[in-house]
């Protein structure tokens, strides 16, 4: 009996960034795409979301209009979207603090599980 592990999953930061501060999450190891980002924060904040480093290609940015608290869905450009395998993502607030991103992640393929 095949298995197989969701081609869909979410990376959430519940930690505060703060405004001007960046965080880097470490590549699980699998290629994917990243479908939306969704953030929670400070009025005026804005989040971008890049591969690596800083310097290192965008793959979005959200900015916060003043008085809202989430913005939702991002818009992302696929063929920018696409980590490898040993891509990490680099989140940075700009403004204003940031208290919650959730990225939509699509895996690249599917990838079996062991069943006994």
């Amino acid at each position: 009996m095949p298995a197989n592990i969701s081609a869909l999953f979410e990376i959430d930061v519940l930690e505060t960034i703060a405004a001007g501060a960046s965080k880097t999450i470490t590549n699980p190891g699998r290629t994917f795409r990243v479908i939306q980002v969704l953030v929670t924060g400070v009025a005026t904040a804005t989040c971008t979301v890049r591969k690596n480093t800083g310097a290192g290609t965008q793959v979005s940015s959200v900015i916060l209009a003043v008085g809202d608290l989430n913005a939702f869905p991002s818009t992302i450009v696929p063929a920018d979207s696409t980590f490898t395998a040993t891509d990490n993502i680099h989140i940075a607030a700009g403004v204003a603090d940031l208290s919650r991103v959730t990225l939509l992640c699509a895996a690249a393929d599917a990838q079996a599980l062991t069943v006994t």
